[in-house]
């Protein structure tokens, strides 16, 4: 099930390219996208976030303009939760091992398509088992729990 409260910023200079990833997660489920197409847009919307962004969905090359490592700037960032990056067209995003997916950041060499970006969306935004609360006594389940009970002459059946 899609978290659809999960903040995405897309981030490519090509504007043909921001509006196929946009529907691309709008067609998966997510909506709060805000999409930018310089490296000083970007900027300033993650310094200037209230709240962190969960994804940045990057071309590299959009950060090399400025002369500035993209990956790095994802990593130390507090503001940006999660990184999918790309150089430039089919694409396979790689395993991530479930301990591994505090902070998942993957490079591609292509935009990722519809099959990469839902592979990464369900890593990023798999649901999280805090643990499980134990039942009362008297609701442990079963039929012992609940007693049959004989509603044969009542209101509803006169």
């Amino acid at each position: 099930m899609t978290n659809k409260t999960l903040r995405i910023l897309i981030a490519d200079e090509h504007p043909y390219q921001r509006l196929q990833l946009e529907k691309l997660l709008n067609g998966l489920g997510y909506y709060r996208i805000a999409p930018v197409e310089s490296f000083d847009e970007l900027q300033r919307l993650v310094h200037c976030a209230l709240q962190p962004f969960n994804l940045l969905v990057g071309n590299i090359e959009l950060a090399s303009h400025a002369g500035v490592d993209l990956a790095r700037f994802c990593r130390v960032s507090t503001q940006i939760q999660h990184a999918l990056l790309y150089h430039s067209r089919h694409l396979k995003v790689p395993a991530v091992p479930q301990t591994e997916r505090q902070a998942v950041n993957v490079s591609l060499p292509q935009v990722p398509d519809n099959e990469a970006l839902e592979a990464f969306m369900a890593i990023i935004d798999a649901p999280i088992l805090i643990g499980r609360l134990p039942m009362p006594s008297g609701l442990g389940g079963g039929p012992a729990a609940y007693p049959r009970r004989n509603f044969a002459h009542t209101v509803f059946n006169r």
